[in-house]
């Protein structure tokens, strides 16, 4: 009898540790142009792209921005997923899945040498023709993610006090906001509640929602509809962290 209860705790122990107990599919997704415009994402990707180069241009500067790095590299990765399964055409669309690769491998570099390796072959990635990407699986970290997500909206809110002329960057950041939302989806099992999905899915919809709504509202030059967008992504970010993250309440700037 003890031997049987100790298989059945093992087994539901293993079964947790590989997401089998809590596993959900992740649900549809609207068409990608809805939430993300691929023109959007495509500058996004460039941008960090840029900015992993510049913090690998020199190892005394890498060591002071290896965290930031993996934020970027990480971000890459759900970008490129986003871009792979869009409805729009894009400069990225086929070298998704290479994309996702050598980002990956920058993220986990654990050194600078690591680091310059992998990301010379993330350079080359960007004209490759790999493999299609085929469904909304994990590519990145919610650790990543969750620690980039305040980043990028910080500098969007420090735009919309200069809606006039950063109206493009708003959009762009709205963009990245509403892909991993929609990309951290898939990270359920990293969530300190695995078992609620429906919560889970439902807070990462609103989140996307919410920033395709400042990303349309940018692109339509509406400052006013993008700030009250901008205040539903953050209730959404807050009203997701207190249940899935209460000690980042209040914290999403």
């Amino acid at each position: 009898m003890r031997a049987s209860i100790l298989v059945a705790v093992l087994t539901v122990g293993i079964m947790a540790i590989s997401g089998g107990l809590f596993a959900a599919d992740v649900p549809p997704a609207p068409k990608a142009s809805t939430f993300a415009p691929a023109q959007d994402l495509v500058v996004a990707v460039d941008s960090y792209i840029e900015r992993i180069g510049e913090a690998l241009a020199d190892a005394n500067e890498f060591a002071d921005l290896q965290s930031r790095v993996v934020k970027d590299a990480e971000t890459v990765s759900v970008l490129a997923l986003v871009l792979g399964l869009h409805d729009e055409d894009n400069s990225y669309k086929a070298a998704a899945s290479e994309l996702i690769k050598t980002s990956q491998a920058v993220a986990q570099a654990s050194d600078y040498a690591a680091a310059k390796a992998a990301f010379e072959k993330l350079q080359a990635a960007k004209t490759a023709k790999g493999g299609a990407v085929t469904g909304w699986i994990r590519v990145a970290s919610l650790k990543a993610l969750m620690e980039q997500v305040p980043l990028v909206n910080s500098r969007l809110k420090r735009n919309l006090r200069r809606f006039d002329r950063q109206a493009e960057g708003i959009a762009v950041d709205a963009a990245v906001l509403a892909a991993i939302a929609q990309g951290s989806m898939a990270n359920l099992d990293e969530t300190i509640q695995p078992s609620n999905s429906e919560k889970w899915f439902a807070f990462c919809e609103q989140m996307r929602d919410a920033a395709a709504a400042v990303n349309k509202a940018a692109r339509a030059k509406d400052e006013a509809s993008a700030v009250t967008a901008e205040r539903a992504l953050a209730k959404s970010c807050d009203d997701c962290h207190a249940i899935f993250h209460p000690e980042g309440v209040g914290k999403t700037e």
